[in-house]
């Protein structure tokens, strides 16, 4: 597989390693395209293979004892997962799931330590992501215990909104907006404390449905709001 064929974020896994590590891994990976909803991986399974996202996006995810699902991790293209369990050879602390279609190529274990051990590049690149989701975790801890889930819902939005803004537009249209559900996981709260919140917010003309997308009419206004919330 050509490097070229496929356009990876530049702070993603992908997006970091040079050209000898990309054709090491296509060489190497086998591919699969996973419907909206299927599982890549479960928790407890105890296959090492490491996964990396070439179209489309997943969720890590663990459900409690009594069923209830938290999100604690977005994975997106040109991302990886499952590198815990290749690493220390422990099973897989947490599930991951399809958010959307997504294409996924695979490597076993023996060629990812490999490929680890004798590509800098790699390394440091997955050195560099793993402390980018400590310290998202961190203040995902720290917001859980210093704000409510309102708040929380806020900065969950705003974090959406920027990350699909393209330049300094503030009209931000997001195409596939994840559900009620799946933000009430993220920001540990419930659907229907998310959905009063949001109804609230679109009456006051900060959020707007546009068929299945979700429209953000001012991200300054957006910021505006969870500043001052």
């Amino acid at each position: 597989m050509l490097r070229n064929e496929l356009t990876f974020p530049p702070k993603s896994f992908l997006g970091q390693i040079n050209q000898d590590s990309w054709d090491f891994l296509s060489s190497r990976w086998r591919t699969q395209l996973y419907k909206s909803g299927q599982f890549l991986i479960n928790a407890d399974d105890n296959n090492r293979d490491v996964f990396f996202v070439l179209r489309g996006s997943a969720k890590a995810t663990i459900y409690t004892d009594s069923g209830r699902e938290v999100s604690f991790i977005s994975v997106g293209t040109g991302d990886c997962f499952g590198e815990f369990s290749a690493l220390d050879d422990s099973p897989r602390s947490a599930s991951v799931v399809a958010a959307e279609e997504c294409l996924a190529a695979r490597i076993d274990q023996s060629n990812y330590i490999q490929l680890m051990r004798s590509h800098s590049d790699m390394t440091f690149s997955l050195l560099n992501i793993l402390i980018g989701h400590l310290r998202d975790l961190s203040k995902r801890v720290v917001d859980f215990n210093a704000k409510n889930a309102d708040e929380r819902l806020h900065d969950a939005l705003l974090e959406l909104a920027l990350k699909y803004q393209r330049g300094e537009e503030d009209n931000v249209l997001i195409p596939r907006p994840p559900t009620q559900s799946e933000l009430a996981a993220f920001i540990f709260s419930s659907r229907e404390s998310v959905a009063r919140e949001m109804g609230r917010m679109r009456k006051m003309g900060l959020l707007a449905r546009q068929k299945r997308a979700l429209e953000i009419p001012s991200v300054d206004n957006l910021r505006a709001f969870t500043e001052s919330s």
